[in-house]
Order: structure tokens, then C-alpha cells, then sequence
């Protein structure tokens, strides 16, 4: 079962995609913006509730998801990431799957599952 954090200061967006990913089979954590994402990875990677996944909300208050996962890649390399935007970005914009919102739950599942950085 792949274990998946969801990064977005929408608590209603971000437990809908929670709810639909752990429907699919996968195991879902939540937080609500960058801080606690840090957090999150620091206290988790390593146990078992290591995730393989991120999916970050592109603009949260105070902190630019992009600058997010480029801080988490540089820590934690395995993790891939996913960013959802309501604004248009590139599909690839540097090393990430960018999706825009909102995001429906099989699109999202295709991007986690080839979501590989080192491919």
C-alpha cells in the first residue's frame, strides 16, 4: 500500500482527496501547509509511516509548494511529488507532475504512480 501525504491548506479539498485515494488503496496523511510537512517527514521517514509520496498544494499562505518540494527532494530524494495548482503550469515544471486542480482521483493516482523522480 503506497502511503501518500497530502500537503494543502484547504482542509475540505484536502480530505476529499484523502477519502478518494484511500478508497483506491492507498493510506493517506494530512497536513495543512509547509511547516507541518517538514515536520511530518522529519518525526515519520523511517518508521512506518514512511510515505513514498507528496502531493503539495502549489500556493498555500506563506509557502510556495514548489520551494516545498524542492526542499523535500533535496532531504528525502525517494520521495516523489506531486504538485496541484489552480493556475496553469507547465505538465512538467523542473522535476515534478503538475496537475491542475481540481484534480480527479484516477488523474492523480496515474501521476503518483509515475511520479518517479529518478526515472
Amino acid at each position: 500500500m503506497m502511503r501518500v501525504l497530502l500537503v494543502d491548506d484547504d482542509v475540505n479539498f484536502r480530505r476529499s482527496l484523502a477519502i478518494g485515494l484511500e478508497t483506491s488503496g492507498y493510506q493517506a496523511f494530512e497536513v495543512n501547509g509547509g511547516m507541518e510537512a517538514l515536520e511530518f517527514l522529519q518525526i515519520n521517514q523511517g518508521t512506518e509511516d514512511s510515505v513514498e509520496s507528496i502531493v503539495i498544494d502549489a500556493r498555500m499562505p506563506g509557502l510556495d509548494g514548489f520551494w516545498l518540494a524542492d526542499q523535500i527532494s533535496a532531504k528525502y530524494p525517494a520521495i516523489r511529488a506531486v504538485i496541484l495548482s489552480a493556475h496553469d503550469y507547465p505538465i512538467e515544471k523542473r522535476d515534478y507532475k503538475v496537475l491542475t486542480k481540481p484534480v480527479r482521483i484516477p488523474v492523480l493516482i496515474k501521476a503518483l504512480d509515475q511520479s518517479d523522480r529518478n526515472s
